[in-house]
């Protein structure tokens, strides 16, 4: 079931919520899986709304994917976790998502990769991409 969707941390069940973007569903969340499998996705983070969570210290739906749904499990398989290349994102220390071994590396795209716990964990190494605000 490819298709286009946008993908977050429900705040509450502690899931990833899939909500498709296209189509006769568009806006709605189509479910919820403790593991997605995404392609061709961008990183989007809303400053504005991030400013917000971090002066006030709550949390907020603010930063999310944006991609082609793969599938979806309980966990990615162990040849994308055993590489351990993580992207991730801490709102209250940097404004992007970063790769956990090089934090000062901006990722706003990915070709393949897997939404799971805390992170987005990478098939194979990021392309070279641009600071934000180049």
């Amino acid at each position: 079931m490819g298709g286009n969707l946008q993908r977050f941390t429900h705040l509450n069940n502690g899931q990833y919520s899939v909500r498709a973007l296209q189509g006769p569903h568009k806006g709605l969340v189509l479910g919820y899986a403790p593991a997605i499998e995404l392609t061709d996705a961008n990183l989007i983070v809303r400053e504005k709304t991030r400013l917000k969570a971090v002066e006030q210290g709550v949390r907020n739906v603010h930063a999310w994917s944006e991609g082609i749904f793969e599938s979806c499990c309980d966990h990615p398989p162990a040849s994308v976790t055993t590489k351990q290349l993580r992207v991730t994102y801490f709102p209250f220390i940097k404004s992007h998502f970063f790769l956990r071994s090089r934090p000062d590396q901006t990722i706003t795209r990915i070709d393949h990769a897997w939404a799971y716990q805390a992170d987005i964990w990478l098939s194979a190494p990021p392309a070279p991409q641009k600071p934000i605000g180049d």
